[in-house]
């Protein structure tokens, strides 16, 4: 964690990471990054953190690639692989880059190391051609996942022998360096974060954004609502108005700083006469309980805001399939490569991906802003 913390020294000064507005965010690296592509989890946090700024995020993972961008080389060699991404980098002109490298290298063990770093160093002087900041994000612990899946204790060494190399890497650099091995850790049998011990699953995705924010300095969201019958209120994350109190039923509007995500929502609601009650949002029954129950504290984990923030997952997942479909056609080989004079014609039909992709972040740009909701509860009996 030492190198992870130095590199993440020349961020911190000015008050931390930060997106501005029109800022350009690629994230780039192996099959962590392409694999992240129907969970956008990253991405949706940060849209979500930054709601009143225009933010363009592009996926260019490449499931099995190395810094040496072998797997981009199609029926090329590596330095075509290379080519091609150094030729969409140059496209997109990112301001910000997140690249997540050395799955695939480790398993070559220490013989592997110096290699990798050669192919570290000649990545990240492409990458610095850009002039956008770049955060270096290591790879996940192999999650032990039990027989007959191998025991990773062996292959975890490894894994910590290039992460501690990459570290040194950013250190020397000044970029941002993120160690999801310590910082993410293992899952639980119950809940496991990866689908085989290195692949991550949605929870792990969901996990592994929320840690690469908390090690940039970003304070997690968080929302919490307790008032009495007063209508005498603390609150964090949102902020309330018209609020109506007695010791019967409370109401009142909230608008929230950011969409719900993963963060737990707490209600808690005082000096209620004994009785069930049911919380409604914009008269969408919620969650019920007991006024101890309201009095300790309620989860609010569904309603309106979180259907919004459904719709925004959906939303952006959608948008970077389309932009997968604009830069990595399935028929490349066909349209660009050697076999293009057998359907070379259709390239000009790629560039017609580029509407479809700006109207989906219109709608994006919509749904990452909170509206305001009217809370009730009632007593049932």
């Amino acid at each position: 964690m030492t190198f992870a913390l130095l590199a993440l020294v020349a961020l911190t000064p000015q008050g931390g990471f930060e997106l501005k507005d029109g800022d350009r965010v690629a994230l780039i690296g192996n099959t962590y990054a392409e694999r992240d592509l129907p969970h956008s989890a990253l991405e949706i946090r940060l849209t979500a953190r930054y709601k009143d700024r225009n933010l363009q995020f592009r996926n260019l993972g490449w499931s099995g690639d190395t810094v040496w961008c072998d797997a981009r080389a199609g029926f090329g060699k590596a330095q075509d692989g290379f080519n091609h991404l150094a030729k969409h980098v140059a496209e997109l002109r990112p301001t910000t880059i997140f690249l997540a490298y050395g799955m695939n290298e480790s398993f070559e063990g220490e013989k592997g190391l110096a290699r990798f770093l050669e192919g570290l160093d000649r990545l990240l002087d492409m990458l610095e051609a850009s002039r956008g900041r770049i955060v270096m994000i290591s790879p996940v612990r192999h999650e032990d996942l039990g027989r007959p899946l191998p025991d990773p204790s062996a292959h975890n060494k490894d894994l910590r022998l290039y992460i501690d190399a990459m570290a040194k890497v950013a250190a020397k650099r000044g970029h941002a360096f993120v160690d999801l091995f310590e910082l993410l850790g293992p899952g639980t049998k119950e809940e496991p974060l990866t689908e085989n011990g290195i692949h991550l699953n949605g929870r792990g995705y969901r996990k592994a954004a929320a840690a690469i924010e908390k090690a940039l300095g970003l304070a997690p969201p968080a929302w919490h609502v307790e008032i009495d019958s007063l209508g005498q209120s603390n609150t964090g994350g949102t902020a309330l108005s018209e609020i109506a109190a007695s010791t019967s039923s409370i109401r009142f509007t909230a608008l929230d700083g950011t969409l719900p995500l993963d963060e737990e929502r707490i209600l808690k609601v005082t000096s209620l006469n004994a009785g069930l009650y049911t919380l409604k949002i914009d008269g969408q029954a919620v969650v019920s309980g007991t006024e101890s129950q309201w009095r300790s504290g309620l989860p609010v984990t569904r309603g309106p805001a979180h259907e919004q923030a459904a719709k925004l997952r959906e939303t952006t997942a959608a948008k970077n399939f389309q932009y997968f479909n604009r830069w990595r056609p399935q028929n490349e080989t066909y349209i660009f490569g050697f076999r293009k004079k057998e359907q070379g014609h259709l390239a000009p039909e790629i560039p017609q991906f580029d509407p479809i992709i700006e109207k989906m972040e219109a709608e994006i740009a919509k749904l990452r802003v909170p509206v305001a909701h009217t809370f009730a509860l009632e007593r049932e009996k």
